[in-house]
């Protein structure tokens, strides 16, 4: 179910391959329909064949144009993705399913226009529902072109990519916090003893994702030592299993998946606020908004206890998940090298994290405690002017407090 699941999520052709199945079924619903039926409707709503061969060349020259200009305004999208945010966040524009759905739109109706004006024969004189019918699909056409252009205008704007990856982490969490207090997934201690065949890395790549029901439906037991996410080799031991063959429930791609790597989701809100310090876009405030989803991020993660993840079925599977300091550091690390000169994102990296002991574990709570420290440890103090020193240490006193 999750391998459909993270097929479902990376597959971008399945929504306009539809729709260009549903445009060449319009088609023949319309044929059958003006060969056998148009006797039922009045004389006054037929059209020549002429004008019919007219207002389909027409509708197919437009929708094209519209089709054309829509994929451009995508490219351009996906460049500013790349060079602005992160190229990381590429697929979150382009898994976007209004997009697909509205550029699905527009390969229907070039389908349906270009197989109706192959069929507009002498056999369909006097046509009465294809030439109504192009109408309409022009009609639908213009709505999904407006409704494309707003949704554009939207994706574009920093915040509303922040906004989404803050949700999808989100859900990630709801989730794993849902699936604990049902007693669907456990958290056991990370020391337990290898089962009796290894588990091998069938190809190298990131480990995007586990099918935890196809591992388990043969009551095999299994224990994965890698983190979700992480870089595996061909033939590397991942882990350890009571069977020889579980390779089928472990998936293994060329890029990280979003789809179970709750990590991946905050490397991204990272990497967005590590470009916007950067000298080349030097927007400060971005990387602001940024640390405060990660900050609201972290602080849901830190209700989670430390430990591996117990699923069990008829057999059953350990994970091995990040620890609340790993996460922290992987976080920061970079954050707080960047940004040392930026006061205003020191600042607000403190109070982020000041916001992740908000409800956290007492063992999450004094790893926070120590790491807070850390965030200053390459600011020169003695280089700062008065007011600076003066914010940052009441920041930082306030974060300790």
């Amino acid at each position: 179910m999750k391998q459909l699941k993270l097929i479902y999520h990376e597959t971008n052709w399945w929504w306009p391959l539809l729709y260009g199945l549903g445009g060449a079924l319009l088609t023949a619903c319309v044929l059958a329909t003006d060969l056998y039926f148009k006797n039922y409707f009045p004389d006054d709503w037929k059209t020549t064949l002429d004008l019919g061969r007219t207002i389909h060349s027409s509708v197919f020259s437009g929708l094209l144009t519209m089709m054309t200009f829509t994929f451009s305004t995508i490219l351009v999208v996906l460049t500013t993705y790349s060079s602005q945010f992160s190229p990381r966040t590429l697929p979150n524009f382009i898994e976007n399913r209004q997009v697909q759905h509205i550029f699905g739109i527009f390969i229907g109706a070039v389908t349906y226009s270009i197989t109706m004006l192959f069929f507009v024969r002498p056999s369909l004189r006097g046509s009465v529902v294809s030439s109504a019918v192009a109408v309409l699909v022009v009609l639908v056409s213009v709505i999904a072109f407006v409704a494309f252009i707003h949704i554009v205008s939207q994706s574009i704007r920093v915040t509303t990519l922040l906004d989404r990856l803050h949700r999808e982490g989100s859900d990630l969490i709801d989730e794993q916090i849902e699936d604990l207090k049902a007693e669907k997934h456990h958290v056991i201690s990370d020391l337990h003893d290898a089962l009796a065949y290894p588990v091998l890395a069938s190809e190298s790549g990131y480990l995007q994702l586990l099918d935890y029901g196809a591992l388990t439906k043969d009551g095999t037991n299994i224990q994965i030592d890698v983190t979700i996410g992480s870089y595996v080799t061909e033939g590397q031991v991942i882990g350890s299993a009571s069977d020889s063959s579980v390779e089928a429930g472990i998936v293994i791609g060329p890029t990280r998946s979003s789809v179970q790597d709750f990590t991946f989701v905050i490397q991204k809100l990272s990497e967005v606020g590590l470009r916007a310090i950067s000298p080349g876009i030097n927007d400060p405030n971005t990387a602001r908004h940024a640390l405060r989803q990660i900050g609201d991020l972290l602080r849901k993660f830190a209700v989670l206890p430390n430990g591996s993840l117990l699923i069990a079925g008829e057999g059953s599977v350990i994970v091995k998940r990040v620890t609340y300091s790993e996460l922290l550091y992987e976080t920061f690390y970079q954050l707080r090298y960047y940004g040392k000169d930026d006061i205003s994102v020191l600042a607000t990296m403190l109070e982020a994290l000041e916001s992740t002991k908000r409800n956290a574990l007492s063992e999450h709570r004094a790893t926070i405690q120590a790491f807070i420290p850390f965030v200053c440890s390459e600011v020169d103090w003695s280089a700062m002017n008065e007011w600076d020193r003066t914010h940052l240490e009441k920041t930082l006193q306030k974060a300790l407090a």
